[in-house]
């Protein structure tokens, strides 16, 4: 009967923890991705900004987004997801207010700066966390729920911030997200536990050997400094690939969320209203892709994520040539096709970043393992905005050129998954 109360705790604690995490990060999603709803308005606002003025906000958000990635991985693993969950989210909301509030350009461009920082601790958090509590076995499904956060946030952040620029005004598009996201960061740090044992239950997590927590003479390890965090990382040869590839990957899919809207209106003679909608596949029908990539990879492949990344990516590149064939205005199709696009990139994106990345780091550098590989990411992304926009641009606005880079970017992260093929996480 014990044994049987104990398993229902557990279970209970587990629900409680993913829904915690999930909320979590989706909030995050609310406070990063208005700027993009907002900015046509700050615009129209200001009108003696220009457009690559205004751009330049979310290029300073990307770069200390990606150095914080970094940093933040290394913090992690010393003072907790529970504390640096609660604050991020925190410091993320008090950014979203000041911009709310904000008339000069210097003010938003450090608010944002700050808010990019903040915003990089979310994922690297939700990746521990979730780990410590969830056997490896069912890592991949767990993380590809969980993961369906950024997609779900993503939609909300948009249509939310959307009907508040047209009906209230582009300042309430980051007062009000803020104000959502306030009690989940509460909730976090009142409810919120960063391993089993800190509520009173037995370790969950079964790639922990007993000697990666104590030393032969059954000592609690002391923490491992910043230094030794660095070179168990950087040292780690399927880190490097998982990386580089993730590199790729997200530059990919930032072009899509990018673009998507500007794609639908400028080909397809889409309204903006109407592109923000169709567009809205991508990151919904991305979100299934999520799951299944991770039921796949635990349940066909034997825990390995390299094989379900590379089959999706080599797709993915397939169906970038496939937009440049779509005809002028047959916007039905092209809405498809960005669904099929967000199915094949939302999977590799949640194995690399989160399951793979785990699988093969150490247990005791685990967080700054997902900081490293969400830094190169973030790097990556980078591209997504000047680059895609310069594709573009040299081609008196054409698309062709930007899809065929873009099914390049594809197929480099798919032939990285090759050499890890057969790689297997610790206790599978």
């Amino acid at each position: 009967m014990q044994a049987v109360n104990d398993a229902r705790k557990q279970k209970l604690w587990q629900y409680r923890i993913y829904t915690l995490l999930w909320t979590g990060y989706a909030s995050y999603y609310l406070c990063r991705l208005n700027f993009a709803v907002a900015q046509p308005a700050i615009l129209a606002a200001y009108p003696t900004w220009s457009a690559a003025k205004v751009g330049g906000i979310p290029s300073v958000y990307a770069a200390f987004y990606a150095v914080g990635q970094f940093v933040n991985g290394q913090l992690a693993d010393r003072f907790g997801p529970r504390r640096m969950m609660t604050v991020a989210l925190s410091i993320a909301v008090l950014c979203n207010l000041g911009m709310s509030m904000a008339d000069s350009y210097t003010g938003m461009l450090v608010l944002w700066a700050i808010n990019g920082y903040a915003q990089s601790a979310g994922w690297t958090l939700v990746v521990q966390t979730s780990a410590n509590w969830t056997k490896v076995d069912r890592r991949g499904a767990v993380l590809g729920v969980i993961s369906t956060c950024y997609a779900v946030g993503n939609v909300l952040a948009w249509l939310l911030a959307g009907f508040l620029v047209d009906s209230i005004g582009w300042r309430a598009a980051f007062a009000v997200p803020a104000f959502i996201a306030l009690p989940v960061a509460i909730a976090i740090g009142v409810f919120l536990r960063n391993d089993p044992r800190d509520a009173g239950l037995e370790r969950i997590r079964d790639d922990i050997d007993d000697e990666d927590e104590v030393d032969e003479t059954g000592a609690k390890r002391a923490p491992i400094g910043t230094l030794g965090m660095l070179k168990m990382t950087l040292s780690n040869p399927i880190l490097w690939v998982l990386a580089l590839a993730f590199f790729c990957n997200n530059s990919v899919r930032y072009a899509f969320m990018n673009w998507a809207v500007q794609y639908m209106a400028d080909f397809h003679g889409r309204s903006i209203s109407g592109s923000a909608v169709t567009a809205v596949a991508l990151p919904l029908i991305g979100a299934v892709g999520a799951v299944s990539a991770g039921w796949i990879s635990d349940t066909v492949f034997g825990k390995r994520r390299a094989p379900v990344c590379a089959i999706c990516l080599f797709l993915l590149a397939g169906i970038c040539v496939a937009f440049v064939h779509i005809p002028q205005g047959s916007w039905m199709i092209a809405t498809g096709m960005l669904g099929l696009a967000g199915f094949l990139i939302y999977g590799p994106d949640m194995l690399m970043s989160g399951a793979a990345t785990i699988d093969f780091s150490h247990p005791r550098a685990a967080a700054a393992a997902t900081g490293f590989t969400m830094a190169m990411g973030a790097a990556g992304s980078i591209f997504s905005g000047a680059g895609v926009g310069w594709l573009k641009d040299s081609t008196g606005g054409e698309w062709d050129l930007v899809f065929y880079v873009l099914a390049g970017l594809s197929l480099i992260p798919a032939l990285l998954m090759l050499t890890i093929w057969n790689a297997k996480p610790k206790g599978s």
